[in-house]
C-alpha cells in the first residue's frame, strides 16, 4: 500500500498547526531573494519572444517558482501540449477563430499564441494578474471573473476554451458550475481542454481516498480554500467521462499535460445538434515532465 509522500505529510502537519499560509508566504518570501541572480540570462535576454516578462511576485503566484526560465518553458510546453492534442482530432490550432485562456493568470501559456490568427481571449479572477496582461499582451483581451460563474462572453463565443490548473482547485459543486458555464459559452463542436490531478497524486492520498478515487469519486483536500493552491481536487477518468451533459470526453492523457506536470490533459467536445459523437474516448498516456525548476 503506496505511503504518503514526505511533502504530503509536512502540508498536513503544517495545516492542522494552522500555519501552512504563514510557511507559504515564507517560502516564497525566500525563493524570491535570489529571483534576480537566478534569471539573469533571461533579464537581459528577455524570453525569447519579444514580449515582457511578469515580476517575480508575479511569477510566483502562477508557477510557484521564481524560474523565468520554467515560467517561459513550462508555458510553450503547455501550448504545444494543446496544439499536439487538437491536432490528433483533426483540429489544426491554425483553424481555431476563437480562444479562450480560462485562468489566464498572467499569460504563462497565452503568450505563446502571439502570432496566432485567432482571437485571443484571457479570464483570470485575479485582478492583479489581468491588468498585467492587459497593459502588456495587446495582442489579447482579457476580462476579469468572480471565483463563482458567469463569465462575461455571450453563448457560443469560442471554438477552444482551455483550463490548465484550474480544475486542480475546484471541488464539487463550484466545478460542476463552472464546467456548465464554460459549456454556455463553448460554441457546439468546439473542444474544452483540462489538466486534473489523476494517478501521479495517488500517494498524496489516503487508503480511504485512493479508494474512492479508484472507484470514479471525486477527492477534495481543503474543499475551504477553493480557487487556491491550497485545495487540492483529484479525479479519475471515469469522473470526467461524466463531467458534464453535452461534453464528451474525446481523448485523456496520463501525465500528459506537458508544462503542468505531472497532470493528466483530457480533451472534451461540445456536441453538434447535427451528429452523434462516438462514445469511446481516445486514451494515451505520455511520458512525465521533466522540471526545470
Amino acid at each position: 500500500m503506496p505511503r504518503l509522500s514526505a511533502r504530503a505529510v509536512l502540508k498536513t502537519a503544517l495545516a492542522r498547526l494552522g500555519v501552512l499560509d504563514t510557511a507559504r508566504r515564507i517560502r516564497d518570501a525566500v525563493t524570491a531573494l535570489g529571483w534576480v541572480a537566478h534569471n539573469r540570462r533571461f533579464l537581459r535576454n528577455g524570453g525569447g519572444d519579444s514580449l515582457p516578462i511578469p515580476s517575480a511576485r508575479l511569477v510566483m503566484l502562477t508557477t510557484a517558482s521564481p524560474s523565468i526560465e520554467w515560467f517561459v518553458q513550462s508555458g510553450r510546453a503547455g501550448a504545444d501540449s494543446i496544439r499536439a492534442l487538437l491536432a490528433r482530432h483533426d483540429t489544426p490550432l491554425s483553424d481555431v477563430q476563437t480562444i479562450l485562456d480560462f485562468g489566464c493568470g498572467c499569460g504563462r501559456v497565452l503568450r505563446h499564441w502571439a502570432d496566432l490568427p485567432a482571437e485571443v481571449h484571457g479570464c483570470d479572477y485575479n485582478p492583479v494578474l489581468i491588468d498585467w496582461c492587459r497593459q502588456r499582451l495587446s495582442f489579447a483581451q482579457f476580462e476579469t471573473n468572480g471565483l463563482e460563474p458567469p463569465l462575461p462572453y455571450p453563448a457560443a463565443s469560442f471554438d477552444l476554451i482551455y483550463a490548465l490548473s484550474v480544475f486542480t482547485h475546484l471541488p464539487e459543486p463550484l466545478h460542476s458550475r463552472w464546467v456548465a458555464e464554460l459549456a454556455r459559452v463553448l460554441r457546439p463542436g468546439g473542444h474544452l481542454i483540462i489538466s486534473t490531478h489523476g494517478e501521479a497524486y495517488l500517494d498524496t492520498l489516503s487508503a480511504t481516498e485512493r479508494d474512492r478515487f479508484h472507484a470514479g469519486d471525486l477527492v477534495v483536500h481543503d474543499a475551504d480554500a477553493a480557487g487556491s493552491n491550497r485545495c487540492g481536487v483529484f479525479f479519475a477518468e471515469a469522473y470526467l467521462r461524466h463531467l458534464a451533459p453535452g461534453l464528451v470526453l474525446r481523448e485523456h492523457v496520463t501525465r500528459g499535460a506537458r508544462g503542468n506536470p505531472p497532470q493528466d490533459l483530457s480533451l472534451l467536445q461540445a456536441r453538434r445538434s447535427d451528429s452523434s459523437p462516438p462514445s469511446s474516448p481516445r486514451r494515451g498516456t505520455a511520458p512525465p515532465a521533466v522540471s526545470t525548476r
